[in-house]
């Protein structure tokens, strides 16, 4: 598979964000305190999976699937979004939100790394050649 597009998802996933960081006054209803960084972690738990799955599909179960790789690219480009909403009307940059972006990736690679090791695990018991488990 060529690297563009094991990241492909990700990139959309980007996209997306950015799309979303770059509209103006946007008002999110107040359910609780601290809804816009719950928001922030949930938003960014999707991009850190399609992160980390781009490092899957380069090298599965290698180096590149652990988190000294998907955090600092996620870091940087949660940044860089950040730095975007400095320009946008109505918008701020917050180290909160970053903070909750960065949280959220790592997140996206926990959730994805496990579900990631239950199918292998999955598959290992299933399989008809596996040696038996002690």
């Amino acid at each position: 598979m060529s690297k563009i597009r094991a990241f492909l998802p990700a990139a959309a996933y980007y996209a997306v964000i950015t799309f979303l960081s770059s509209r103006t006054n946007v008002r999110l209803p107040l359910v609780f305190p601290g809804i816009d960084k719950a928001l922030h972690v949930l938003l960014y738990i999707g991009f850190g999976a399609c992160l980390t799955w781009g490092f899957v599909r380069l090298d599965p179960g290698g180096e590149r699937t652990r988190p000294g790789f998907v955090l600092p690219l996620g870091t940087l480009l949660s940044s860089l979004d950040e730095f975007h909403q400095m320009f946008v009307p109505g918008r701020t940059a917050d180290w909160a939100d970053l903070a909750a972006d960065v949280l959220g990736v790592l997140a996206g690679w926990a959730i994805l790394r496990a579900v990631l090791r239950r199918r292998a695990a999955r598959r290992r018991r299933e399989s008809p050649d596996a040696a038996p488990q002690p």
